[in-house]
């Protein structure tokens, strides 16, 4: 499980190995002169140069300019090598005597060396390695104890000291210093001053520091580029740093190579599959395959032209476009399939599309059909059936989703045909491997030139496998460790000495358990207590809540604009927003990027880091638990405003509890502007109906029972009417007239004990609702969802409108009062058991066809219960 210790840790003063393995020996030149005659040495560093001093070249008999030639003793097969003097690095003998030599080609067993710094290596043991002639010619190792820095010449150039030198001799003039605790090189060897006449001065050395060289060859600085990848998806552009997936590669790859027309890989969030695809598949794919890639959005097929396959959306002209090329079947013109086929024929050497349909899950986060009919759910249909008709094709196209797998119930409910066509599903692993997370660790910064503490590896595999271990084989942790590794990778980089990733930085971040704790708090302790509060409003608007009760809550891009209304509120301007999306966006709590879905100029969306910050900050899913009704009720204001821009039906027009929650919302939250100015023309509408009722009120009293179509009156409290029944809800029938009667009286509001006796019991919560939701719904209720009090209508509110609808029927959708219910019970047609009925009412004005809605009542156990709004209880 641990890494082994001959790669981390340095021994009895030896030096820790270079990172291509090895003894850092061989990465050690000898300078030749035209004669082959050594007079020096040199060490080997990135970008395939040689670092010597000057003064080695000029004894080789070489300038800024000139060819020599060098061979590494030490390495297999003692490789020779030739190489230019540059110019520009020169630093002459007499200044800061440096010389780099850049070499023609680089003789492959040899490892290159990282050049570090001095500063604060006082004290530490060192190690050198150089070719005096009173030893092998070979060479051999020099030790000493690095001193402080001295200033020479009363300018800008350093010495190093080195003490306990004794064994670094003439001839080592070149060669590295190396700190045996860090294998950093941090200084170069220069000069020998040698004994006075009372022979002291024996054990010291002098090298050119780390410091001097990087400033005169800045190609020796460390890149300063991150080699993990936060909580960001690694890319093609990322392929070298992605290690550790070999498994899940190999499973894909081969399941393509099959050339299968369809693939689902799912897994849960954080195991790494936007990551395995990009950085693992897309690299490796066989000659002559092509991919586009794509994510999911609420217009996936402008977003599949905006990569490169034109005119994939289903258009009425079904037949050949012009110029397009061949195309067969039935897919011609605009669709997905013509356009891939279109792709295909005019991209030369290409034998196959691949199409990457990314973070497929988004495609499945509207409404479920019942629940009104959003703005998108006509095209999500037409895409999945696109996508579905591309997977059942002939063409030489592979269509890979790349899916949560708690999403997968739904794409079986609303695309079976699809599923059906891309099985068998490929799940991601579940686990890594010890191994596999020593890959994922360790080699991204040996490619990156970075170097470990001695141990860090080890202990920060410890503290994953212990950490991540939950049912798991002992050599195993669950793959959903990855994004918190990675962050806290990420977290140590950024707090890296030098090139050097060290002991005190991991605990500064907060290890492997608590650093995205002291990430998070870190950004807000950035922000005001004003901001504060802007930014936990910001951050709570950008997770999307499951209300079917099936799946984990999500990220929600918005656009930066309606974040800029949502968030503001009455005390809130729009500069204080834009500061507090700037500070979560520099800080890499959200994203920002560019979306033209319109096809006009891009609009930037912000959107949450990654799906597990919802997870596993406990804050953040408290803020939007906040406001998960107003985000409920947004969404349905606006999909009702779009429904009445279409039909101008004045019911569709905000009504009762609806507008009362708008009214509420507007003095909290900035409204978009289509759901204000529908909110202000709801409430127009409502004060022009109450005119009209009560003018016909004054001139005809309205005393009216319309039982044909379900309405009755109320009556008013206090008008004496008579045999009331008694006050329990135990005493009414379980029949449609028994619930009228029922909701008479608590429409009234005259006998508190009724509503009291409404409260449902835990055998009806079992009774009503199936195992798996009923512990749910009565958490629900009993916590968070107390029973409205009465009375339940208005006093203007003389009219009761009452609907019926069996469970069976919503579960399969049918019968005529369906239509009418909210749609959120669509969303919990499989949680309700068969065999009940459930009413639903409105107490209004009368003419009127809205007003106080009410619903969930339910006759079970030999009484009548309540049960408001069930599918709430989805989101607790």
């Amino acid at each position: 499980m641990g890494v082994s210790s001959t790669e981390d840790e340095s021994v009895a003063g030896k030096p820790r190995k270079p990172p291509g393995g090895g003894s850092p020996a061989v990465s050690v030149a000898q300078i030749l002169t035209g004669a082959d005659t050594p007079v020096g040495a040199g060490f080997l560093v990135p970008g395939g140069a040689v670092v010597t001093c000057a003064h080695v070249v000029v004894n080789a008999g070489c300038g800024p300019g000139d060819v020599l030639t060098l061979r590494f003793p030490q390495a297999p097969g003692t490789p020779r090598a030739t190489g230019t003097v540059l110019p520009g690095p020169w630093r002459a003998p007499g200044d800061e005597d440096l010389a780099v030599i850049q070499l023609t080609g680089t003789p492959p067993s040899v490892p290159e060396l990282l050049v570090g710094l001095a500063h604060g290596a006082e004290g530490r043991p060192v190690w050198s390695f150089g070719f005096p002639r009173s030893t092998f010619d070979s060479g051999h190792e020099g030790t000493a104890r690095a001193g402080g820095r001295l200033r020479v010449g009363g300018g800008d150039h350093w010495l190093l000291q080195l003490h306990e030198a004794n064994t670094v001799a003439r001839g080592f003039s070149g060669a590295p210093v190396v700190d045996t605790a860090t294998g950093l090189v941090i200084g170069m060897v220069t000069a020998l001053p040698g004994a006075d006449r009372n022979q002291r001065g024996l054990n010291i050395a002098y090298a050119t520091p780390g410091e001097t060289l990087r400033q005169a060859w800045p190609a020796l600085k460390p890149k300063d580029v991150c080699p993990y990848q936060d909580f960001r998806a690694f890319t093609r552009e990322h392929a070298r740093w992605f290690h550790g997936r070999d498994r899940a590669k190999e499973q894909v790859l081969g399941h393509l190579a099959s050339r299968r027309r369809g693939l689902l890989l799912q897994g849960p969030s954080g195991s790494g599959k936007s990551s395995l695809v990009q950085a693992g598949v897309l690299p490796a794919l066989p000659p002559g395959w092509r991919s586009v890639t794509v994510r999911a959005e609420a217009s996936l097929t402008a977003a599949l032209e905006r990569a490169g396959l034109a005119d994939a959306g289903p258009g009425a002209d079904r037949g050949a476009a012009p110029g397009s090329g061949p195309v067969s079947g039935p897919a011609r013109g605009r669709s997905v399939l013509a356009a891939a086929e279109r792709f295909l024929a005019h991209s030369a050497g290409t034998e196959h599309l691949l199409l990457v349909v990314d973070q497929f899950e988004e495609l499945l986060t509207s409404p479920a059909p019942g629940h009104g009919t959003p703005p998108t759910a006509d095209e999500e249909k037409a895409v999945l059936r696109e996508l579905t008709e591309v997977v059942e094709s002939c063409a030489p196209v592979t269509v890979l989703l790349v899916m949560r797998n708690d999403f997968y119930p739904r794409l079986a409910d609303r695309a079976p045909r699809l599923l059906d066509a891309v099985k068998p599903v490929v799940d991601m692993p579940p686990t890594l491997t010890s191994g596999e997370l020593r890959d994922i660790i360790t080699k991204p910064a040996a490619d990156a030139r970075l170097r470990f503490d001695a141990e860090l590896p080890r202990t920060i595999l410890t503290e994953v496998m212990s950490g991540g271990r939950y049912d798991t084989a002992p050599d195993e942790v669950r793959v959903t460790v990855l994004p918190l590794l990675e962050k806290t990778l990420t977290l140590l980089w950024e707090h890296r000495s030098d090139n050097l990733l060290t002991y005190e930085a991991y605990d500064r971040v907060g290890r492997f358990g608590g650093s995205l704790a002291q990430w998070q708090d870190g950004v807000l302790r950035q922000l005001d207590d004003r901001q504060k509060a802007v930014a936990r409003r910001v951050l709570a608007l950008l997770v999307r809540h499951d209300r079917t009760g099936k799946s984990l809550d999500t990220r929600r891009p918005r656009s930066v604009a309606a974040l800029r209304t949502l968030a503001c509120g009455p005390a809130v301007d729009e500069a204080t927003v834009d500061h507090v999306l700037a500070v979560l966006a520099r800080e890499r709590i959200i994203v920002v990027r560019s979306s033209d879905e319109s096809g006009g100029a891009p609009s930037p969306v912000a959107e949450l880091v990654h799906d597990l910050l919802i997870d596993k900050w406990p804050q953040l899913r408290r803020w939007s638990a906040t406001y998960a009704e107003f985000d409920a009720w947004l969404d349905h204001a606006l999909e009702r405003a779009e429904r009445w821009r279409g039909t101008r039906n004045p019911g569709d027009l905000l009504q009762g509890t609806d507008l009362t929650l708008g009214q509420r919302w507007r003095h909290e939250f900035g409204l978009p502007a289509p759901a204000d100015e529908f909110l202000r023309r709801s409430e127009r509408h409502r004060r022009r109906r109450r005119v009209q009722a009560a003018a016909a009120l004054s001139a005809v009293p309205v005393f009216a029972v319309l039982a044909a179509t379900g309405v009755i009156d109320i009556g008013v409290p206090g008008t004496g009417r008579a045999h009331d029944p008694a006050a329990s809800a135990s005493a009414y029938p379980g029949t449609e007239s028994g619930a009228r009667a029922l909701l008479l009286k608590a429409g009234a509001g005259t006998d508190a004990d009724l509503v009291e006796s409404l409260k449902p019991t835990h055998a009806d919560y079992q009774a009503v609702f199936q195992p798996e939701f009923a512990a749910r719904a009565e958490r629900f209720y009993r916590t968070a969802a107390p029973l409205p009090s009465g009375p339940w209508a208005k006093p203007e509110q003389t009219m009761l409108r009452m609907w019926s609808a069996t469970t069976d029927q919503i579960r399969t959708g049918t019968g005529p009062a369906v239509d009418a219910f909210p749609g959120g019970y669509a969303r919990l047609k499989d949680a309700f058991k068969p065999g009940l009925t459930v009413y639903y009412w409105k107490y209004t004005e009368p003419g009127e066809s809205y007003g106080m809605s009410l619903d969930g009542l339910i006759h079970v156990n030999g009484h009548w219960a309540l049960f408001p709004k069930p599918w709430r209880a989805s989101a607790s």
